[in-house]
């Protein structure tokens, strides 16, 4: 490849680097952006792909599950004005209606997790 040729094609991969980065930055999707900025949508995935930049923006964290504070103590009972429908997977739904006790609720769902 001629020195000339490469400068030109580093050229080009820069011009299209910038543009997929301002794609990524604006939240658009690649046809709005490309629209908005009179490129061809087909020529930026071919660079995209080319310059090994990928628009998926995948959490590689593991899920995280956060302890939830208890506001009342389990044994205390409580008052619903409006019913409560608990799901417990895809398995069990559970509605409560009027007082209930937090205790109780808790054993039932342990239990249901464990079938």
């Amino acid at each position: 490849m001629a020195a000339s040729e490469r400068g030109r094609l580093s050229k080009k991969a820069a011009y299209w680097a910038g543009h997929i980065s301002g794609w990524q930055r604006s939240g658009l999707s690649q046809g709005a952006y490309c629209r908005q900025h009179g490129l061809s949508q087909s020529s930026l995935s071919y660079w995209r792909t080319r310059l090994g930049k990928t628009t998926e923006k995948v959490s590689e964290s593991p899920i995280t599950i956060v302890p939830v504070p208890q506001l009342a103590p389990p044994q205390a009972v409580m008052a619903a004005s409006e019913p409560i429908l608990v799901h417990v997977g895809d398995a069990f739904r559970i509605e409560i209606r009027g007082d209930f006790a937090a205790v109780v609720l808790e054993k039932i769902i342990r239990t249901l997790t464990r079938l």
